[in-house]
């Protein structure tokens, strides 16, 4: 990748450069303070309301600027923190989430078996989770983060496996499935079953007519057929296979809608996203729908930030070709993909930072 740089277009990459140091600057934050515990206690917010004339909001970012220890009195850290740090945290009405039909429905459910335990666990009063999906600022790359907190306490359903949390249904859960289920109907596939979220609000929409499930997992199959299942309206709608995913794709699929649920986040699934976005290109009639999909984008184009600052750098074509995980993958296809590519203007940088650059770099021809 070369740049021939102009006034406009250097000023440009040099402010790409410092957008990126910003993303990952206030994803460390984000990091620290995210279901952090220690920062906020609901009798001191109330104490503090009561004896001062700021608001419930306005105490509690407060008290994360205390926390991250952020000198307020250097302009640029006040124009950064509260642009792209406070902007990003809401207090969460969980009427929402209390009203919510799975909700309802498995509130009370609760089972024991094997390394299998499905509880109850809770954010606390204050406690800082992640809300919605990531995205950018508008007409920017700045990086939008989203964290949410109540002032009550809000319990939800959690899956431990050997007492470790393995799955949840969380406000995240429920927001960022909530746009591919306003979409989805007539035959879905919906790969990956956790505790059966997804499957149960879309079986629960007239105009979904069939819901395939597909997981690789027995025991969770089997639990889910003894304790969750039973308690659907529509079981009619759903039929379950027992299968891998990317097995179960090789072969053609009949549906309107898949939705792709087969990671924590978009670190482990990265490699799985792209995969999927190569065998998507196989069935034209289908809408595919991914789990995160924003966040997928944001780390790709990382991936290309880095680069970008690497070939500034003028790093050599040997530094290519090993990688230690699947992010030096992506880097190293990046590069060999873009080695020839000439960039003279701000349009073409634009171009290339896509979304859709940034995946059909990677798919195969």
């Amino acid at each position: 990748m070369k740049f021939l740089l102009n006034p406009e277009l250097s000023e440009y990459l040099k402010s790409l450069l410092e957008i990126n140091e910003l993303n990952l600057s206030t994803s460390d934050i984000f990091s620290a303070i995210l279901g952090n515990r220690e920062i906020i206690n609901k009798k001191e917010i109330e104490t503090l309301e009561k004896s001062s004339d700021h608001s419930n909001r306005e105490i509690v970012l407060s008290k994360l600027v205390d926390y991250l220890d952020i000198d307020m009195d250097i302009e640029d850290n006040e124009e950064i923190f509260n642009r792209y740090v406070l902007s990003c945290i809401y207090k969460v009405d969980m009427d929402k989430y209390l009203s919510n039909p799975y909700y309802l429905k498995f509130k009370d459910l609760s089972f024991k078996e094997n390394n299998y335990e499905l509880v109850i666990d809770k954010y606390l009063p204050y406690e800082l989770f992640a809300y919605q999906d990531m995205g950018l600022f508008p007409e920017t790359y700045i990086e939008k983060n989203s964290l949410g907190y109540s002032d009550n306490e809000y319990q939800f359903l959690a899956l431990n496996d050997h007492n470790v949390t393995w799955m949840s249904i969380t406000p995240n859960e429920i927001e960022t499935m909530e746009k591919s289920l306003e979409l989805v109907k007539g035959k879905v596939a919906v790969f990956g079953l956790g505790l059966g979220y997804f499957a149960y609000m879309a079986s629960l929409k007239s105009d979904v007519k069939e819901i395939t499930i597909i997981e690789n997992n027995p025991q969770i199959i089997s639990l889910f057929k003894k304790h969750i299942l039973p308690r659907f309206e529509h079981q009619e709608k759903i039929t379950i296979i027992e299968c891998d995913a990317l097995s179960y794709i090789k072969s053609p699929i009949n549906v309107d809608y898949a939705f792709v649920d087969l990671w924590h986040n978009p670190f482990d699934g990265l490699e799985l996203f792209v995969t999927f976005k190569n065998i998507e290109k196989k069935y034209p009639h289908c809408h595919f729908l991914y789990w995160l999909e924003s966040s997928f984008y944001l780390l790709l184009r990382r991936c290309m930030f880095t680069l970008i600052e690497e070939q500034e750098e003028d790093e050599e074509e040997s530094f290519y070709l090993n990688a230690e995980n699947y992010i030096d993958k992506v880097i190293n296809r990046y590069y060999f993909q873009t080695k020839n590519l000439t960039i003279s203007s701000k349009a073409q940088l634009d171009d290339l930072l896509s979304d859709e650059s940034l995946i059909s770099l990677l798919l195969n021809d």
